[in-house]
């Protein structure tokens, strides 16, 4: 269904476009606007793109885009952090890039917590934190130790597991080398 208005219309212009609703063919048309089009917010720049201090200009909040994404595919990256954290909670201390150990603070302090939570609980509850950690992790046997130490171990610390101390850069690509361990 076409919109009277629109028949003939320039390129650019602004251009209306036929409601869904609209029962007979000519009926209640609202206008369209393009974005090259002096109506559109995105070409008078108001609203849209903000100024900062630097002389940049800043076009869209990243809202809940705080992810680490290492420069994989999300399926690399999730295997990625599965065996990182598996690996470090298993050797208690491991030397990686900077970037892959921030990655991973946040994986190890969840798997420790799930831990700390299912020494307080009983049952089902209980069961259920294990097997959290066991979909994570690769290694059951691992589970069942962290489950059983960290209890202990963590008790009085509220968070904040790991430790991550800088070591020389890495031959051939000079990467930020770390070793990051459990403290």
């Amino acid at each position: 269904m076409r919109c009277v208005a629109s028949v003939g219309a320039r390129r650019g212009a602004a251009v209306a476009v036929a409601s869904p609703k609209s029962v007979s063919g000519v009926a209640a048309c609202r206008p369209r606007v393009g974005l090259g089009s002096s109506a559109s917010r995105f070409s008078s720049g108001e609203g849209v793109a903000t100024r900062v201090s630097n002389g940049g200009t800043v076009f869209a909040m990243r809202h809940r885009a705080k992810r680490h994404h290492l420069s994989r595919p999300s399926d690399q990256r999730k295997a990625l952090m599965r065996s990182l954290t598996t690996e470090l909670l298993r050797h208690g201390r491991i030397k990686t890039t900077k970037q892959k150990a921030k990655a991973i603070i946040e994986h190890v302090d969840k798997v420790i917590t799930w831990a700390k939570q299912a020494s307080k609980l009983e049952g089902a509850g209980a069961e259920h934190k294990r097997n959290l950690a066991r979909s994570f992790l690769y290694d059951s046997e691992l589970v069942s130790n962290i489950f059983d130490e960290a209890a202990e171990r963590y008790e009085d610390r509220p968070g904040g597991y790991t430790r991550i101390t800088p070591t020389a850069s890495r031959k051939g690509d000079n990467a930020e080398m770390v070793y990051i361990e459990l403290v």
